[in-house]
């Protein structure tokens, strides 16, 4: 059988009894490395060893690992989605936006403290950046984050299963949506492998309420600008009254819903007599990225809303018991049965200041912004 065996990070650098882990590709990984998804710009010609493996390490071989490593969770990450959507009989034939022509990844793009998908370059580009600007501070590199990396592969796989999320909305949840499914990203390809359940079960002691690396995302980049929690923390009680509509804060509220509808269902399936604690975490973080994923497929082209996936996540639920934790997890969030005052939205010039770029890119942005006026003007 084809494969590859890599080393990677499995989160961000910074997160030390994670560390660097050996991972497997089980589809052709070509010298580079590239398949036909993926393309590496701005790195060396990565060769793997006789038996087609690319085992490097940062310490060594920098310019090396970096693209192995950022090959490797971009691949992660487009495996996950594409099982998802096979589990839930979608057969919708997933490619990029513009088709089969594979997707630009650039590792190291530039000095810039900033990370982001682009439609119109087809391409993922992840920056360094000296913390502080100050240039005695070593270097963070973002593409050896798991997180931020997962993360923009989020956006441009959303952006390919609902075009119009950019091209015809003006919703700033909306925008919020694609921000909380590159965090959920995120978490749905931690879930995806047996050894980071496995972590996340021994950090947490099966509680995924106590604090551990598996909400935080980009600790890394977070703690470089003073954040010990991270970019963003998905375990959060944030509800709708306590954002603004910027996209990064509003996107909060979605995330933390579903972390809470994982942590509740998995509460709900332990069976520790039967099953060991980190099988039931794998087998409920796959149930719940298919229902995620296919609430977002099946729901609005266009202008979706927390309350349209949200009651789509319902009606595609089969489980009664599953049912009401999602249904009391969202009303927690003022998402269902929201208060009179957080029920009409009107078009508004949507505020971008975050970290994440792809959203505040000058493409994007116009689109949102155009549509805003369009419909203001309907």
């Amino acid at each position: 059988m084809a494969g590859s065996k890599v080393k990677i990070w499995k989160q961000d650098p910074s997160v030390l009894n994670i560390g660097i882990r050996s991972s497997y590709i089980s589809t052709e990984v070509q010298n580079g490395p590239a398949d036909s998804d993926i393309i590496l710009q701005g790195m060396p010609h990565v060769v793997g060893n006789a038996e087609k493996d690319f085992i490097f390490y940062p310490e060594e071989n920098p310019l090396e690992f970096d693209a192995v490593h950022t090959f490797t969770i971009v691949r992660q990450v487009l495996t996950m989605l594409r099982r998802a959507l096979n589990r839930m009989d979608i057969t919708q034939n997933f490619n990029w936006y513009w088709g089969a022509e594979p997707i630009q990844v650039y590792p190291r793009a530039g000095l810039d403290a900033n990370a982001y998908y682009s439609r119109n370059e087809k391409a993922l580009r992840f920056f360094y950046f000296h913390p502080s600007g100050d240039e005695s501070n070593s270097l963070i590199y973002t593409c050896r984050s798991f997180d931020i990396v997962a993360h923009e592969v989020g956006h441009a796989a959303l952006d390919s299963l609902k075009p119009e999320f950019l091209s015809s909305s003006w919703h700033p949840q909306t925008g919020g949506l694609h921000e909380s499914f590159g965090d959920l990203t995120a978490i749905f390809t931690m879930l995806a492998q047996l050894d980071v359940c496995e972590a996340i079960v021994v950090e947490s002691k099966a509680d995924l309420h106590t604090k551990t690396f598996f909400p935080i995302l980009a600790e890394q980049f977070g703690e470089a600008f003073g954040r010990p929690m991270g970019l963003r923390n998905a375990d959060n009680d944030l509800k709708m009254s306590d954002v603004s509509t910027e996209v990064h804060d509003i996107s909060r509220v979605f995330t933390g819903a579903i972390y809470d509808i994982l942590a509740d269902f998995f509460e709900l399936y332990q069976n520790p007599a039967l099953y060991d604690h980190a099988e039931s975490l794998f087998k409920v973080g796959k149930y719940l990225t298919s229902l995620v994923i296919a609430s977002l497929w099946q729901g609005p082209d266009a202008n979706a809303t927390y309350t349209d996936i949200a009651n789509k996540m319902i009606e595609l639920e089969s489980d009664d018991a599953r049912k009401e934790i999602i249904r009391v997890q969202f009303k927690k969030r003022e998402i269902l049965d929201a208060p009179v005052g957080l029920r009409g939205v009107k078009p508004r010039k949507l505020s971008w200041k975050g970290c994440c770029g792809t959203m505040r890119l000058t493409e994007h942005q116009t689109l949102f912004e155009k549509n805003v006026i369009n419909e203001a003007l309907s």
